[in-house]
């Protein structure tokens, strides 16, 4: 019989993370600041370290921090400071997001198959009526 070994887990990722609905790029930055504890890297060297774009860095960062998902301190003369909130403060923006998320989500749901109910009822192909001969299969 094979033996099995435990390995063990280096990094734990909350699920909550993963319930947030956040893109690849957020999640990105977000464990690369959270690695670090205080990031203090340039844009650049983010960007070479996560392989996204500067841009890709500058709209997410923008992003993250007017949600409150990470924290910005400007240092004139020198490259911004990143850090995450507090663990307590974090988990309720990222429970905010979620909600707000599932919320999208739904509505996003509803309009569609309101476009598709639209679709159907204006189609002259399709319709509801009673009316119609019954199919008899042999």
């Amino acid at each position: 019989m094979a033996k099995v070994y435990k390995s063990k887990n280096l990094v734990f990722i909350h699920s909550i993370f993963d319930d947030a609905g956040l893109s690849p790029a957020e999640f990105r930055l977000i464990c690369h600041i959270a690695r670090r504890g205080v990031c203090y890297s340039t844009l650049a060297k983010i960007a070479e370290v996560t392989d996204m774009s500067v841009r890709t860095i500058q709209k997410t960062l923008k992003s993250l921090v007017e949600e409150g998902l990470v924290l910005k301190e400007v240092k004139p003369g020198r490259p911004d400071i990143y850090h995450l909130p507090e663990p307590d403060t974090l988990s309720e923006k990222l429970k905010s997001r979620n909600s707000e998320e599932r919320k999208k989500s739904n509505d996003k749901e509803r309009t569609l198959e309101q476009q598709e109910e639209n679709t159907l009822s204006n189609d002259p192909g399709i319709s509801n009526s009673l009316d119609q001969e019954e199919l008899v299969f042999e």
